[in-house]
């Protein structure tokens, strides 16, 4: 039964995968896929490699879940569930009032009511697959002392906790100049035109596409909420009409051209081709001598706070005087951490530009923490969960063998 209506559904919403007798729903993967980059800042471009792994990890689960359902002396009470459901909604919640936290689930298009219920089947189905690895699994792991030891010796340099650094930031975005912008506005158009003009899509989308992660999947960005989208971009692309394309719209990368597939009162169902805006050399030279010149001020005694005030293009940390908090190593390039550990507190590092030429960042070290090495006894936990996740691969290999598996995206 579920087979024939994959094939009878609207474009706006489907099916994109089925496990033994449960579909699993476009919608409901793009939601966990648009809540989980709203709460880790991904951006837009990364939505449908995203939306595949919140897919893959779906299917996993239901396939964990009828595995550990076979199991009929695990059980789970509704009480349990309800009080998981409460603790995951209070730790998101943090220290955000009732308002702040509506607003960001609203951003992510929730209710507080309609988040719980989005909450209560993956909750069930966690804590069924925890009962088991706890009543199941662990009991039979056995890791000797030996193993630890060996471990520790292969493994304790590259799990060190990198170094934190304080730091605040002057933002310099390196801005292209009138000819330059002019110049991608112009390709933009004429791939809008050659579309206008009958040009195949899929064509188009891998050879122009400057985002190569949804030009694999024919620039497909799934369904988009409205209130992910700029202002502008929403009246362009409520006033094309479905199977259309909008004209050229300039957002923080460069010029996007939407394919409207689909709409609904709340959201989009959107493909994209972009053409990303890149500075010149020329542009970059100049903004690297604008923040010479700042760094010149700096170090003759200007205070950081308000020059990050004055100059900084990021508003979040400019409206903080510039100051990032706590940062880890892993989070910064490279050559950034290079320089970052040759400074003392209070030092000015930079200007340095970003790999893509982009912006120049100019940096303050407020206070350094030093990595370390992980316990003997992390690494015990360490090998225990990777046991763990051995056990739970090989049961979600023998459950493809037992359910049905068919994934449509």
């Amino acid at each position: 039964m579920l087979l024939m209506l994959v094939a009878q559904l609207d474009t706006l919403d489907r099916v994109a995968a089925v496990v033994d007798d449960k579909a699993i729903w476009l919608s409901d993967v793009d939601e966990r896929a648009l809540l989980y980059a709203a709460t880790y800042g991904i951006p837009p471009e990364q939505l449908p490699n995203l939306r595949r792994e919140v897919l893959q990890q779906m299917v996993n689960t239901e396939l964990l879940y009828l595995k550990v359902r076979e199991d009929t002396a695990i059980h789970v009470s509704e009480d349990e569930i309800r009080r998981a459901v409460d603790m995951q909604i209070q730790q998101l919640k943090g220290n955000m009032s009732d308002e702040e936290f509506a607003k960001k689930l609203q951003e992510a298009g929730f209710t507080l009511d309609s988040y719980r219920r989005f909450l209560w089947d993956d909750t069930k189905r966690t804590l069924y697959i925890q009962k088991y690895i706890e009543y199941r699994i662990k009991p039979k792991i056995r890791i000797s002392e030996k193993e630890v030891e060996e471990a520790y010796e292969r493994l304790a340099d590259s799990l060190a906790t990198p170094p934190e650094f304080k730091l605040a930031v002057i933002t310099l975005m390196v801005r292209p100049s009138a000819s330059v912008e002019q110049e991608y506005y112009a390709k933009a158009k004429r791939i809008y035109q050659q579309l206008k003009r009958g040009a195949k899509w899929e064509e188009m989308v891998q050879k122009f596409s400057d985002d190569r992660e949804s030009a694999k999947v024919g620039g497909d960005l799934g369904i988009v909420p409205k209130n992910a989208l700029p202002p502008e971009f929403v009246r362009e692309i409520e006033r094309t009409p479905e199977g259309s394309y909008t004209k050229p719209l300039r957002g923080p990368q460069g010029y996007h051209i939407f394919w409207v597939r689909g709409k609904r009162d709340d959201a989009f169902l959107l493909s994209h081709i972009l053409v990303r805006v890149k500075p010149s050399e020329r542009d970059v030279q100049e903004t690297m001598k604008k923040a010479k010149r700042i760094v010149k001020k700096l170090k003759s005694g200007y205070s950081f706070a308000k020059m990050a005030q004055r100059y900084s293009d990021d508003p979040v940390s400019k409206a903080n005087g510039g100051e990032l908090g706590w940062v880890s190593a892993r989070m910064l390039p490279p050559d950034i951490v290079e320089e970052l550990k040759k400074a003392k507190p209070g030092e000015i590092v930079g200007p340095i530009a970003s790999p893509d030429g982009t912006m120049i960042n100019i940096f303050k070290v407020m206070d350094v923490q030093e990595g370390k090495k992980p316990t003997k006894e992390q690494i015990r936990q360490l090998l225990l969960n990777q046991k763990i996740e051995e056990e739970l691969n090989r049961l979600i290999e023998e459950a493809k063998k037992d359910y049905y598996v068919k994934i449509y995206i």
